[in-house]
């Protein structure tokens, strides 16, 4: 229903542009201001559809672009306003502030900068990062001295120390050739901010070990602690950022190289989410804020490119102004599920091979965005950023490094010629080949029953290290090779191969589970994996964990789904041994650059591409395109 009071949005809901919640929206302003024009409703359903869509803002020239699906057809028939008198009937509503004018009493419900509309609650974020991000890239500019501003800094009285302790963690530094990661973790100790961006491989999580180890061997020759906290947005990625620095005390030399105090240290260093960090409470907010700070000297956040705009918001707002917080992530993978794309904004021009973020053109008249906020040609993030190229997993002669750095570039012509090169660690399979689809759900059967098997035997380990070994990515749930299709397949190949095995009970012996929801009491975060096993007369799950395997019993389990496949989505901050690449019908507005390339780079050894050629070559020409003004305000361009 749409109330004749809102009449305007009757063509748009009807051809599901607009939903209830735009409606609702819509009709709380109309009654609280009579008088409303048909352009500022209409601005006010835009303006709260866009961050549904993963847009901080909308601009009013390229609206039907952003909040409508690629290939819904008849849209551009809808009647959108002509620009410039949109622009102009902004400009005079009672319902909208200009970005001077955002935080008067009354506050008002969208803000309008002359190019970019917003809810006032996502310009004030865009607003609150760009400004303390700007700060505490000025503030590290104090390289002079590395007693730089935070503790972490403070610890490093001389160059000569600081410098030893790189030389004890990563050996003499070759002029010829800089290390980057040296270069991160000797910037990360010599001011409060740090951005490291790279892909796949390239050594970010060790870059962060090191970095832990050198903070930590600067804090105990002063005779002083360093508070670390270490983050990231899913506990599946907080998880793993915390394997890989274990792995990394594992390397002898880096081992030999420590105190021992240091190496303790390091064992016991744990991770968490963002939202346990900062204290969440249901419903109402964080616990952390600016009147009660996080405590740490450090702060290293993983996995940056699934972190929304109001979520770093709030970690900035939850800093104290003197730490140091060290930003890590890829900004080429999907961005948050939410509002935002933070680190490819973050980012900007210091990593310029990474997609496109759209274009400057179309400016309608009034103030450019930003302006008055950071001045023109001054770029605070300028020297803050480092970013890593050299792939350490794939090598620079990995097929699957080649297919990688072709997607991420948008040529899908590269793309296909890697896929079609017959290399060992690249396969692609036409998505209407059918005895080669049924060759590949039998490879995935004959692994699925080892794992079943290994389950129903008490082998618990080797189950659990089957199920990682290669793994189904899905980019939808219901569509034709989407993850339950796959599900589906797998399950009825087990019935065929095993006698007297049945899938229809939910917690079968050998069931795969992802937890999808974080579950404090069990100590499970989402993300989490395990294999459903007997124990003691009943059916538990298996978690793998330190130092050794975890059971829960399944009558404690509420938000799991079967593991025998996952969305791209839901596999960021996971790699697998063979991962294998399920695209949707090239209609499907889900495919996109970036969920191509997060899906490629889960693979270690080896990738397989399920799919059509035009739904490959859709995916690699259609980046993301979310709207957002923090680039402009870190990176103005002139």
């Amino acid at each position: 229903m749409v109330p004749a009071e809102v009449g305007v949005l009757r063509p748009f809901v009807d051809a599901g542009v607009f939903d209830a919640g735009e409606v609702q929206l819509c009709v709380t302003f109309a009654r609280l201001q009579p008088g409303c024009t048909d352009e500022v409703l209409l601005a006010l359903a835009v303006a709260g559809r866009g961050p549904r869509r993963g847009h901080v803002c909308v601009e009013l020239a390229e609206v039907a672009t952003l909040i409508v699906d690629q290939d819904d057809g008849g849209v551009e028939d809808l009647p959108w306003p002509e620009p410039r008198r949109w622009a102009r009937a902004l400009s005079g509503s009672a319902l909208v502030s200009r970005p001077s004018e955002h935080l008067e009493q009354p506050l008002r419900p969208l803000v309008w900068d002359g190019r970019r509309l917003y809810l006032q609650r996502y310009f004030h974020d865009e607003l609150a990062v760009a400004a303390e991000l700007a700060s505490r890239g000025e503030a590290s500019r104090g390289e002079a001295s590395p007693a730089a501003p935070g503790p972490v800094g403070a610890v490093s009285t001389a160059h000569s120390m600081l410098d030893d302790v790189l030389e004890l963690l990563f050996g003499a530094e070759d002029p010829r050739e800089p290390d980057l990661q040296r270069r991160a973790v000797h910037q990360a100790l010599t001011g409060g901010l740090t951005i490291v961006a790279g892909g796949p491989g390239t050594g970010k999580t060790r870059t962060i070990a090191r970095l832990l180890a050198a903070a930590q061997t600067l804090a105990i020759r002063q005779g002083r602690k360093c508070a670390v906290a270490l983050a990231a947005p899913t506990g599946k990625a907080a998880n793993r950022m915390v394997e890989a620095i274990h792995l990394a005390i594992g390397d002898t030399a880096f081992e030999d190289a420590l105190d021992p105090a240091v190496t303790d240290s390091l064992r016991e260093t744990t991770a968490t989410t963002l939202h346990r960090l900062l204290g969440a409470i249901p419903g109402a907010g964080f616990r952390r804020t600016a009147r009660d700070p996080l405590p740490h000297d450090l702060v290293v956040v993983d996995e940056t490119s699934m972190v929304s705009l109001p979520l770093m918001a709030r970690l900035l707002e939850a800093l104290r102004p003197d730490a140091t917080l060290v930003l890590v992530g890829d900004p080429s993978q999907l961005a948050s599920i939410e509002a935002g794309s933070v680190m490819r904004d973050l980012v900007g021009p210091e990593a310029a091979r990474g997609p496109g973020a759209g274009s400057d053109e179309g400016e309608l008249p009034g103030p450019g965005a930003g302006s008055d906020h950071i001045e023109p040609r001054h770029r605070p993030l300028s020297g803050r950023v480092i970013a890593l190229q050299r792939s350490h997993r794939f090598g620079d002669e990995s097929d699957i490094a080649a297919l990688a750095a072709a997607v991420r570039d948008g040529d899908s012509d590269g793309a296909l010629e890697v896929l079609t090169a017959g290399r060992p660690g690249i396969s692609w399979i036409r998505a209407d080949d059918r005895d080669s689809v049924d060759g590949l759900r039998d490879a995935l059967v004959s692994v699925a029953v080892e794992v079943v098997t290994a389950a129903e035997t008490g082998n618990v380990e080797a189950g659990l290290d089957a199920l990682g070994g290669v793994k189904v990515l899905a980019a939808t749930r219901h569509q034709p090779f989407g993850l339950y299709d796959w599900t589906r397949r797998i399950e009825a190949g087990i019935e065929q191969a095993i006698p007297a095995f049945r899938t229809a009970r939910r917690w079968y012996v050998g069931r795969p589970v992802v937890v999808t929801a974080n579950d404090a009491p069990n100590r499970l975060s989402n993300g989490d994996t395990g294999l459903v096993v007997h124990r003691h007369g009943a059916t538990a799950v298996a978690f793998p964990a330190l130092p050794q395997v975890r059971y829960v019993s399944t009558s404690r389990l509420d938000h799991v789904e079967t593991w025998w496949a996952m969305t791209i989505h839901r596999s960021q901050g996971s790699e697998f041994a063979h991962a294998i690449v399920s695209l949707p019908p090239v209609s499907s507005p889900i495919l996109t650059r970036e969920l191509f390339y997060t899906a490629v780079t889960r693979a270690r050894q080896r990738v397989t591409v399920v799919g059509s050629e035009p739904a490959i070559r859709a995916a690699i020409t259609r980046p993301v395109a979310r709207a957002s003004g923090l680039a402009d305000r870190l990176w103005p361009i002139g």
